[in-house]
């Protein structure tokens, strides 16, 4: 059952928001339970035009948007000509050249995401300025994130966008474009013409998404620049298990069983934090069979007066990258709002793509879900401790599937040896190698797959699935098993 809170932002709340939230993963909306959740469809939504909001309660701004809302609804649609016998790639790329040209200061992709993810639009990185949608949630100021399937890309233009980065998606069998428009104030009405002019489009926010662990203020080492490629062990590997993350410290001793290939998703100006991906590496190294293989896709870069964040645009491209890699599993310690590119990108892995795992989030008891675990096609985890204690500060809700060791787990240091964390973060790595194990033995759908855990699941709380610990604990293989018989290593 879904649950819509009702909350309303002032602006003077979201500009409160924008100055002091460092993390930023404010109000969420719940979805359902792990359970019978896959067979959901996905309705578009556009903040703030969806049902979350009293109509009685709208600020003028959301009662203007929906006057505009109206005014298209009444109007004939318009129809746009497809162009016969042009490629899609073809198109993009050329409509790529054309913003360009027209636009010198615009920056496209920086595609660290080579090979598999062929495609990808190089140019240098574009700056980050940041804004607040309006619930008060981090995007990138003036720019919206489109996802189109074959589209007269050129009609575009005539909204006053620039385009400054396109990418095929194969996987997901559509096409992401990063637009630029002049006057933020604008940017949600614009958003609303844009799904009109487009109706098969999905449109919204280049919103922030924010690590899931205890340490606010990651003081790790940073990477200037990410170098992308392969390291470790080589050999045939049986299980590739996928994670979307800060970038990974590969020289790191935790790692060295492991055979890890790297690739950077990062579209801004802004240094690579290592700290939270080299921990959820390590914790996935220690938990993945040894013939397993990493596919870590970077994505998190430092925000001036913020924690490092993430966009929906770098999310979205590392989602298809690591489907088009054939992965059994991707793993995603990660927390922000709803977005509807990211929710349109899972559903279409869902179909025959791997299995997505991610953190529920550390916003608390009462804290709204977070997204992208509570989105019907992830599977939520939340954290215990060796008491098999729910961690204090994790979210609970219909949408937490499965519980996890989370709690002071000894986890790599990117500055070298070894440090003890807890959160949602260091719990979903393990539910996601189990899966990733289960799945190259066994290739069961994902529907089989997850009754399975289940079933396997150790049931903590009051009986049955309950909203704090979800289905249970999860266990095995032995190397998850045994972190819950004893402690880390000195």
């Amino acid at each position: 059952m879904n649950i819509f809170p009702r909350a309303v932002y002032t602006m003077r709340r979201a500009a409160l928001l924008l100055a002091l939230l460092p993390a930023a993963a404010a109000a969420q909306v719940a979805v359902p339970a792990v359970g019978d959740r896959l067979g959901d469809t996905l309705e578009q939504r556009l903040p703030p035009l969806d049902e979350r909001i009293d109509a009685a309660a709208r600020r003028p701004a959301d009662a203007t948007l929906e006057a505009a809302q109206d005014t298209l609804d009444a109007a004939p649609a318009e129809t746009l000509p497809e162009s016969a016998g042009v490629d899609p790639a073809d198109a993009l790329d050329a409509a790529t050249r054309q913003a360009a040209g027209a636009a010198s200061a615009a920056a496209a992709v920086v595609g660290g995401a080579a090979g598999t993810a062929a495609g990808t639009v190089n140019a240098a990185m574009r700056p980050f300025a940041a804004d607040v949608d309006p619930f008060g949630h981090l995007i990138e100021k003036n720019v919206l994130v489109v996802l189109v399937d074959n589209t007269r890309l050129d009609a575009l233009r005539r909204f006053g966008l620039t385009v400054v980065a396109a990418r095929p998606l194969d996987a997901i069998g559509m096409s992401l474009l990063t637009l630029q428009g002049a006057n933020s104030h604008s940017l949600a009405s614009t958003a609303v013409d844009l799904r009109r002019a487009f109706p098969q489009a999905v449109v919204d926010y280049n919103h922030l998404y924010f690590a899931n662990s205890n340490d606010a203020q990651d003081t790790s080492p940073d990477a200037a620049k990410l170098p992308s490629g392969g390291a470790g062990q080589s050999g045939d590997s049986v299980v590739r298990i996928g994670m979307i993350d800060s970038a990974v410290m590969r020289a790191h001793e935790a790692l060295s069983g492991i055979r890890i290939e790297q690739q950077d998703f990062v579209t801004h100006a802004g240094t690579r934090p290592l700290g939270h991906g080299t921990a959820v590496a390590s914790l996935l190294a220690g938990a993945a069979p040894r013939h397993a293989e990493l596919l870590a896709a970077s994505v998190f870069f430092r925000i001036p007066d913020h924690a490092a964040g993430a966009t929906t645009e770098s999310l979205v491209a590392a989602l298809d990258w690591l489907a088009s890699a054939g992965v059994d599993v991707i793993n995603m310690s990660l927390a922000g709002p709803r977005n509807a590119l990211l929710e349109r990108a899972l559903v279409r892995l869902a179909a025959d793509g791997p299995m997505v795992v991610a953190a529920v989030g550390n916003n608390g008891p009462s804290g709204e879900p977070l997204y992208p675990a509570a989105y019907a096609q992830a599977v939520g985890v939340t954290a215990v401790d060796r008491d098999r204690q729910v961690f204090r500060y994790a979210n609970r809700g219909s949408h937490v599937g499965f519980a996890a060791l989370g709690v002071d787990v000894k986890v790599a240091d990117a500055a070298g040896g070894y440090r003890i964390e807890s959160g949602t973060s260091m719990a979903a790595p393990l539910v996601a190698a189990v899966i990733a194990e289960a799945h190259a033995r066994d290739h069961a759908p994902r529907a089989a797959l997850l009754q399975k855990l289940i079933a396997g699941a150790e049931d903590l709380g009051r009986p049955g699935f309950d909203e704090i610990f979800g289905h249970g604990l999860v266990a095995g293989p032995p190397a998850v098993a045994a972190n819950f018989r004893t402690p880390p290593p000195d």
